[in-house]
Order: C-alpha cells, then sequence, then structure tokens
C-alpha cells in the first residue's frame, strides 16, 4: 500500500510541476488604473475632462492596454480617445490619457453624472481588483423637497409601514455629503414625518438627534445616527427616507441629595426652633415688620418700672398710717 501511495503522489507531482512551471513562466501584467476630473462642479451641458492614469505594477509589458467597457449617467458623447484604440505599457511604467465628455439634463436633475469603466491587456491581468475606476461628475444648482420617516423598531432593518408608529420630536439636520456646509432642520411630527424644501440635488448628509428614551439605528448596520440620501428634482413628493428607532431605557438621576443640592442646603440651615407649620404661620396672619429695635425688651423694662412704682407706693402708705397712728 505505500509503495502505491508514493506512486500516486509521484504521479501527482509529475502533472503539476509542468503546469506551475508554465504559469511562472508565463506571468501576467497587473494594470491599475485611477481618474479625476478637471472640475469640482459643473453646469448642465458644460464640457468635462477625466485625466486617467495608468500603470503597470508588474515585472510583464501589457500588450495593448484598452478600455474594455463600463458604465455613464447623466452624460453625453463620451470620448476615451487611446484607451478606445489601445496602446503597450512596459513593466513599472506609467501613462495619463483623457477622456471628455458632456453632461446632459440627467445630471442636472439628480445633481450627478458619472463616468466607470475597466482596462486590460491583451495578454491578460493579474488583477481585476484595480483596473476599475469612476468618476462622479458634480452638477449643481437644481433644487428639490426630501422627506422621510422616523419610525419605531427594534433593528435598522426593519420594515416601515404606513401603520408602522413614528417617533416624534426627533431633530434632523440636512448637511452638504462632507457635513462642512448645513443646508436646513427639521423636527419630526407626531407620525415621525420630516420633511425639507429646497435642498440642492445631489448627496445630503441626514444627522438625526432623538429625544431621551431612543435610539436612532442608522446607517448601513444601525450603528449610526447618520445617513446620505439622495436629493432629484423630479415630480413625486412621497417620503424617499426611512429611518429606525429604537426605544430604550431612561437613565434616573440618583435620589440621594448632595452638599450642593437645593434640598440639603434647606435641611441643614433649618434648625428645630424655627421650622413651623404652614397652617400655624397662615393662622397667626400677617406678622409685624422686622425692625433694628429689639421690643420684647423695652416691653419687659416696661413692666418691671411699674412693678416698682407699685411696691414704692404701697411702702409709702404703710408709713403714713405709721405716723398718724
Amino acid at each position: 500500500m505505500r509503495k502505491l501511495a508514493a506512486a500516486a503522489l509521484v504521479g501527482v507531482l509529475v502533472a503539476v510541476l509542468p503546469a506551475t512551471a508554465a504559469l511562472a513562466a508565463d506571468p501576467k501584467p497587473d494594470i491599475a488604473v485611477t481618474s479625476a476630473a478637471d472640475k469640482a462642479n459643473y453646469a448642465e451641458g458644460e464640457t468635462f475632462t477625466i485625466t486617467v492614469t495608468v500603470k503597470n505594477k508588474s515585472s510583464v509589458d501589457a500588450k495593448h492596454v484598452h478600455y474594455t467597457g463600463g458604465d455613464s449617467e447623466g452624460v453625453d458623447g463620451v470620448a476615451y480617445g487611446e484607451l478606445s484604440t489601445g496602446f503597450d505599457l512596459a513593466a513599472g511604467a506609467t501613462k495619463t490619457v483623457q477622456i471628455t465628455g458632456k453632461t446632459n439634463h440627467v445630471a442636472s436633475q439628480s445633481g450627478y453624472g458619472f463616468v466607470a469603466f475597466a482596462l486590460a491587456a491583451d495578454n491578460g491581468e493579474a488583477n481585476d481588483a484595480d483596473n476599475i475606476t469612476s468618476v462622479r461628475l458634480l452638477v449643481a444648482g437644481v433644487f428639490d423637497d426630501l422627506g422621510g420617516y422616523v419610525f419605531q423598531g427594534e433593528s435598522y432593518d426593519a420594515e416601515w409601514t404606513p401603520r408602522t408608529p413614528g417617533v416624534p420630536g426627533v431633530k434632523v439636520v440636512a448637511t452638504s455629503a462632507d457635513g462642512k456646509t448645513k443646508y436646513a432642520e427639521a423636527i419630526t411630527d407626531a407620525k415621525g414625518l420630516f420633511r425639507f424644501a429646497h435642498l440642492p440635488a445631489g448627496d445630503v448628509l441626514l444627522t438625526f438627534t432623538a429625544p431621551a428614551g431612543w435610539k436612532i439605528l442608522a446607517g448601513e448596520n444601525g450603528e449610526d445616527d447618520h445617513t446620505l440620501a439622495q436629493v432629484s428634482a423630479d415630480d413625486s413628493d412621497e417620503p424617499r427616507v426611512f429611518v429606525t428607532a429604537k426605544k430604550v431605557a431612561v437613565s434616573s438621576p440618583s435620589a440621594t441629595p448632595t452638599a450642593s443640592s437645593p434640598s440639603a442646603s434647606a435641611s441643614a440651615s433649618a434648625s428645630p426652633s424655627a421650622s413651623a407649620s404652614p397652617s400655624a404661620s397662615s393662622s397667626a396672619g400677617p406678622g409685624l415688620p422686622v425692625t433694628g429695635d429689639n421690643t420684647m425688651l423695652f416691653v419687659g423694662t416696661a413692666a418691671v418700672a411699674v412693678a416698682v412704682g407699685m411696691v414704692l407706693v404701697l411702702v409709702a402708705r404703710r408709713r403714713r398710717v405709721r405716723l398718724q397712728a
């Protein structure tokens, strides 16, 4: 059995080694491509130029590097130039080429157009992950409304229906996609509905701040309080954004008063003799105004003086009676 196993292993190695050697002897070029537009914003019908940088990262010459297909929207008349005719690219070499076109009405309605494509060489491609590129062309000047719901749910992928309870009182702030420019803010109503008017077409970042007892479940995995939305100029006024909020426990403050709390200060400053019930204070009627004189001292002194005077009168009468006797 061992001899048979050894023979089988030798057979496998004999079959595999020539193929491995052939692959090693025939490496593929590795085409990497990046692209960038010549402007940050365009008007409808404006010509754009995209600079495409192509690099051969391998040690093998790339034969007839060319455009193999892609997609575009919001643009017309895209001319790929040398990417259509093709060119050779030596090992480790870099080449820049340009493609041109014009933005159209679709781009102005959605806020942008885009061009995406892939490149390849006739003698193969070692890595298909970096030979694809895309460029977004922003088109400013068109505005439209945007609305949505913040509704109750247990997970970020919960589904909204017209009967799903909303979350009122959520503040929604609309900014540019990079968060640097604030457009407007709104508060959800009793149904959880919010609406913005006159936002620029394109990507808009919506940030949500929920009232106490609620947690926003936005983003790809429900771990964010914000999400990107697309503003498009169309005839529909239907809400397009749906964000889940989950009810959470509200942490209550500690009931133990601290030394700085008003209740602690009041109890510390109040003495037993000074405490009086509200009913006693109200039944006694309004008190006399407090002045700087000690009224009780004067009353006591007057009482003593009257008593002394009465004693002196009695002593004087007794002496008179004795003298007459």
